[in-house]
């Protein structure tokens, strides 16, 4: 009886750790399958796509659009899916082919936090339309980070313009380094409905501004101007919040298509090759854009259909504006450009989206050696740039010390 009792016991035994050795089996072959799944979930997309992770917020990726493909933009290539979603590849954020880091990495100080791991085939871009100015880059870890930029700067890798100028053939000219402006033909007239636009015109010029005191004393340039147009019995007209005066109808487009001859085109700070949309406001309502900015215009617009104040002291500026409000044939020249070209915003025109560049040149050659920028502070900041990331004590020091500054440029 004994001896049953033994082997019944040992038969119960080995049957449990049967039993219980295939659940540890199972449980450990659904945790392999689980840790594949997670870790290599989207695998199964085209492999041709280049996945590109946006570290923190883009305004031109939808947030509500995570994981989806480039939308529809007409662009040549297209095989690209942006997001801003880690957990995208398995939360392993290596193996994205590029991230995008904008302007606001650069504000972090102190909170600044690079990423833990780096894949050497990666490409770090540094995208942004904002002003240098605004946005210096200070930390010294900027430097043998990225390996493209993408901006409005001309020397970018992938160049991101506020606005393109295009021929008759549709191919666009400008903005670019080397352009090339075809000659006016002056027997050619203005279009007769664009000549229809400016009459009954009576007001000399408008300014539509929202950030006051800017640093570039452009606000000092309009005062100026002002008490010298005040001369000739013309004024400029002052709208948005440093104003608190509304647009009329609060609609500027169409008040200044109908009564203004010239915009106020300031830009808030001289950073290189900084030309924005302000431009625009001007060119869409096909009134005179009057230029203030740090870049060279020629490289950006027409020639002969803006005014550039930075090469003009107020007084000639204003008599100018006057000469051209009085002499229709005078104003009319600022728009034999219309015979040429147009101005858009490439968000507007199919295959010339941002993002349709950023995905080519992803899916090009030199895609596959990505190089590191070694001096990108002193690209991105400029010669004398390095000034800007100082604190405001350093400044206030400086209005009662005499302070060497040639050290400055050392400092990249």
């Amino acid at each position: 009886m004994a001896a049953l009792k033994k082997l019944l016991y040992y038969y119960n035994t080995r049957k449990s750790i049967k039993y219980g050795t295939n659940v540890l089996i199972l449980l450990y072959f659904f945790a392999i399958i689980h840790i594949f799944f997670i870790r290599y979930k989207g695998d199964n997309i085209d492999p041709s796509q280049k996945y590109v992770l946006v570290w923190k917020r883009y305004h031109l990726i939808d947030v509500n659009q995570k994981h989806e493909l480039l939308p529809n933009l007409g662009c040549r290539v297209n095989k690209c899916i942006f997001t801003e979603d880690k957990d995208l590849l398995g939360g392993d954020y290596t193996r994205f082919d590029a991230i995008i880091f904008t302007e606001s990495f650069l504000k972090l100080g102190d909170k600044l936090k690079l990423p833990e791991r780096r894949s050497p085939s990666q490409i770090y871009i540094f995208s942004t339309l904002e002003s240098s100015y605004y946005y210096p880059a200070c930390d010294v870890r900027y430097d043998d980070f990225f390996n493209w930029t993408n901006t409005h700067r001309l020397d970018s890798d992938v160049q991101w313009p506020y606005f393109v100028v295009r021929n008759a053939s549709r191919h666009i000219v400008a903005p670019r380094q080397d352009v090339h402006w075809q000659v006016y033909n002056a027997k050619i007239p203005i279009p007769v409905a664009i000549r229809n636009i400016f009459r009954g015109r009576k007001k000399a010029a408008a300014w539509l501004v929202s950030h006051c005191n800017a640093d570039n004393s452009r606000d000092d340039y309009m005062t100026r101007l002002q008490e010298h147009l005040y001369h000739f019995a013309i004024h400029i007209d002052v709208y948005g919040s440093c104003s608190n005066v509304r647009c009329t109808n609060d609609n500027c487009a169409e008040m200044l298509r109908k009564d203004y001859h010239f915009y106020m085109a300031f830009e808030n700070s001289f950073s290189e090759d900084y030309v924005t949309e302000k431009v625009l406001h001007g060119y869409d309502n096909y009134v005179v854009p009057i230029v203030y900015g740090g870049a060279n215009y020629t490289r950006f617009l027409p020639p002969g259909s803006y005014l550039n104040a930075r090469k003009l002291h107020p007084y000639n500026l204003a008599y100018k504006m006057h000469e051209a409000i009085k002499d229709p044939e005078k104003y009319n020249d600022f728009f034999r450009w219309t015979n040429y070209y147009t101005l858009n915003s490439p968000e507007t025109l199919p295959g010339l989206h941002p993002l349709c560049d950023l995905c080519e040149a992803l899916h090009s050659e030199r895609a596959r050696r990505p190089r590191l920028l070694p001096q990108f502070r002193r690209w991105w900041n400029g010669r004398k740039g390095l000034q800007w990331c100082l604190p405001f004590q350093y400044w206030n020091e400086t209005s009662v010390l005499r302070v060497d500054r040639r050290h400055l440029i050392d400092m990249y």
